[in-house]
């Protein structure tokens, strides 16, 4: 019996251009699908290490902002270096004012290392505690508070590592007493004010970097990949930019993060800090 053509079978060759055109467009499809979940898996761990260098950097930004004093290099603990600093540092460490203007009750005469204040109190206006840094601007004078006493109206502070103006003949500081007198009030020099602010600083150990403030510490970062990333800004001329107050480059990758065999990549954040105030000439 003859088959007629609508009920005929397909050749072989048919039945394979037909195989051949779903096999292309399987792999199409296949490679489009894997192209997508690779480049999902990639743009995750990116993602990953990014938010936390991103968190990292606004904190680091927005509390430089906010000192009131030039940041200086430190090491991994947080403290400065002598200078001549090393061009990239651990650490950089600051001050952010804490209470004042506070009033200098009575005359601190030369060589003396006692101050008493009538402080400003206040929600604002914690009472200084031991650890804290004494400011007193008209005089050029900064130290160390070491001991606290008495009332707020007759507030006595205890200092060391005193800094203060240029002398003739030269005094090399800190030293452990008051290089000049500073008027109390109802002197002839008028209401002499001062400030109290804490030293903070941001190090940079073991792929951590932690915030370092008044013996707490927090830790604002994991798996950090450059371990000196702060330097402070210079000009062509290699003196300080003081328009900005510190440049970070602050880099993570976290290895212990896996999509699809792809490990977070490393993120460079990098940015200068404008100069907001300053109060401080000694750090």
């Amino acid at each position: 019996m003859k088959l007629s053509p609508s009920i005929r079978g397909r050749t072989l060759l048919e039945m394979m251009v037909t195989v051949l055109l779903v096999g292309i467009v399987g792999l199409v499809l296949y490679s489009i699908l894997y192209t997508s979940i690779v480049l999902g898996a990639k743009n995750t761990a990116v993602n990953f290490s990014h938010q936390q260098a991103r968190v990292a950097m606004m904190d680091m930004i927005q509390d430089l902002h906010s000192s009131v004093s030039l940041p200086a290099l430190a090491n991994s603990t947080g403290v400065p270096y002598a200078s001549p600093a090393p061009t990239n540092a651990e650490g950089i460490a600051f001050q952010k004012w804490s209470s004042g203007p506070h009033q200098v009750k009575n005359n601190a005469n030369s060589g003396q290392n006692q101050i008493t204040l009538n402080l400003t109190t206040g929600a604002l206006n914690p009472t200084p505690v031991a650890g804290q840094h004494l400011i007193v601007p008209a005089y050029e004078v900064e130290a160390d508070i070491t001991a606290v006493s008495g009332s707020s109206g007759s507030f006595t502070m205890t200092l060391a590592n005193i800094y203060g103006p240029a002398l003739t003949p030269p005094v090399t500081y800190p030293v452990s007493t008051l290089p000049v007198t500073i008027a109390g009030t109802g002197s002839t020099a008028g209401d002499v004010i001062c400030f109290v602010t804490d030293r903070c600083s941001y190090t940079v150990a073991n792929s951590t970097l932690t915030w370092n403030w008044k013996g707490y510490q927090r830790t604002a970062g994991n798996d950090i990949t450059n371990a000196v990333p702060f330097n402070t800004p210079l000009t062509p001329a290699g003196a300080l930019y003081y328009r900005f107050v510190a440049a970070i480059n602050l880099s993570t990758s976290d290895l212990a993060y896996s999509n699809r065999g792809y490990k977070s990549a490393n993120i460079l954040l990098n940015g200068q800090v404008p100069m907001k105030a300053r109060l401080t000439t000694y750090q």
